[in-house]
């Protein structure tokens, strides 16, 4: 396949991730909606979203994580190098293992939640009550790790076969089964409703990728072999790559540890903010990542060293076309977005002020974000786990160091700020890594983009600042009016951008429309 066809192919394929990403997104918001309408920023959700840590927590180590980091290099090098009956082996090996490994861990999950959430939530000690319910709901919705977990798996292997748009779309019946759960089921069972919803949308989850699977050759038989070669060779990727994504998951959990010794509504707060961080950030950057990962691969397998640069590159630069003006946007109309987005029923205006404050720092990290995404990547397909492992350790200890400096004078939006500042870090740290490993990496090439794409930003904010100084009304404005003006900003914003892009004639933006074109002709 020629490269500029292979790009092509990469930013289709990370459209199609890229849209069910952003109907999935979509949802996401409006399942936060329902959840600040029906329950606001309370005790109760403090409990719930501390209740979800570890469960989350576990899902991306254990699937999403280290099992799909481990799993999608050995599975493609099976199917290419001996043939669709071993990979099916392999993958029906895996299944039976990781069932049995996720039967285990969800039952001590739930027995020993009574003695680790208290320790976890340790901020909540002077409430008795929260504690209690923040058990509760750990135990209810701790075998959607099982399920969710199945699920990852399913993804790996129909992205190794080419098929992004199921595993893509199927998280949408998770955001909807929560949506459901909660208008339904919260009059009768309250927050544990939200709980409920968690465990049907991770079942439905993994149930709507089985139907692809079956379509593409995979039939389920339990085969169980710890010595299988392939087994072996999973599990040597996997244990480095669970230690550097418990100390990047471990992130969440400390930034969450402190917001719990804040005022109440602290740890909801931070959660809407990065909810709204995660909409550009899957939108294409997740998106991006996961269809870039399998090319990476098949490139550092064939040693196909040139060509890994230039996809690397491609990533790197695509990444800061979409992220950093998604930044600047996020960071000028975030007051109006949150209004419009959450500030009704019980979410009142306190909470929309501290969503704001912590998605105005969360937003000077979202570029870096991304990246270390790609980055890491890279350092996996290279089959270097150790790498990415070291620097986040580094950088764990490091955002617990500016959590402590910046939680007394910032407060909640300390902690948001030490999360940008950390990944800003970790971002700077694996790029020069990866340079040194492949001696080149187009760094004049990248510095060129980055240059010309914040140039672009900062002319695109300043438009869209005045915009919304011409347009704004009071805060008391109805809903129709604050969904104007938003919109109005947000498309104005893209007009500035993809304008200014196309007279600078630039690469990665003509890339994206030279996808969008042959897209259109298929």
């Amino acid at each position: 396949m020629e490269p500029k066809l292979k790009r092509s192919s990469i930013i289709r394929s990370a459209g199609v991730v890229g849209l069910g990403t952003l109907l999935s997104r979509v949802l996401g918001l409006v399942r936060l909606q329902t959840i600040a309408y029906i329950f606001g920023s309370s005790r109760a959700t403090d409990a719930f979203w501390m209740g979800f840590t570890l469960p989350n927590l576990l899902r991306s180590l254990l699937a999403e994580g280290a099992l799909s980091a481990a799993f999608i290099p050995v599975f493609s090098e099976y199917l290419s190098t001996r043939g669709e009956k071993e990979a099916r082996k392999l993958a029906n090996n895996v299944f039976t293992i990781l069932s049995l490994i996720l039967t285990m861990t969800v039952g001590l999950g739930i027995c020993l939640a009574p003695w680790y959430v208290p320790c976890l939530a340790f901020g909540f000690k002077g409430s008795p009550s929260q504690i209690d319910l923040t058990i509760r709901l750990t135990q209810v919705m701790f075998p959607f790790l099982f399920f969710i977990s199945l699920a990852a798996v399913a993804m790996a292997i129909l992205n190794c076969k080419a098929h992004f748009a199921a595993p893509a779309f199927a998280p949408l019946f998770f955001n909807i089964a929560i949506v459901l759960s909660a208008f339904l089921l919260a009059p009768k069972y309250g927050i544990y409703s939200l709980a409920i919803g968690v465990l049907i949308g991770g079942a439905v989850q993994f149930l709507f990728q089985v139907p692809p699977m079956i379509k593409r050759g995979f039939v389920y038989r339990p085969i169980l072999s710890f010595k299988d070669p392939g087994v072996k060779k999973i599990a040597r990727l996997m244990g480095p790559t669970i230690l550097g994504g418990i100390t990047l998951q471990a992130n969440v959990i400390i930034t969450r540890i402190f917001a719990s010794t804040l005022a109440a509504g602290s740890i909801s707060s931070l959660q809407y903010a990065m909810r709204l961080i995660q909409l550009p950030l899957g939108l294409f950057a997740i998106a991006l990542s996961t269809a870039i990962f399998p090319s990476l691969s098949s490139l550092a397998s064939e040693e196909k060293l040139e060509e890994l640069r230039e996809t690397t590159s491609l990533g790197i630069r695509t990444v800061f076309l979409v992220l950093i003006p998604s930044s600047v946007g996020l960071i000028i109309i975030r007051e109006p977005l949150i209004r419009l987005l959450f500030e009704h029923g019980a979410f009142l205006q306190r909470d929309t002020l501290m969503t704001s404050q912590a998605l105005f720092y969360y937003s000077f990290g979202l570029a870096a974000m991304g990246e270390v995404m790609i980055l890491t990547r890279a350092f996996y397909s290279l089959q270097d786990v150790l790498t990415p492992l070291k620097v986040s350790l580094f950088i764990l200890a490091l955002n617990v160091l500016l959590n402590f400096l910046l939680i007394r004078p910032l407060k909640h939006s300390g902690l948001a700020l030490a999360t940008s500042i950390s990944m800003l870090i970790n971002m700077l740290i694996l790029f020069f890594l990866l340079k040194r490993r492949l001696r080149e990496m187009e760094g004049a090439r990248i510095i060129n983009s980055l240059f010309k794409v914040s140039l672009i930003s900062a002319a695109m904010g300043t438009g869209v600042r005045y915009l919304l100084r011409t347009i704004s009304s009071p805060e008391s404005s109805g809903l129709a009016t604050q969904a104007f003006q938003v919109s109005l900003a947000v498309i104005a914003g893209l007009v500035i951008f993809c304008s200014l892009a196309y007279l600078i004639k630039l690469e990665e933006f003509k890339l994206v429309l030279q996808a969008l074109k042959e897209k259109g002709r298929t």
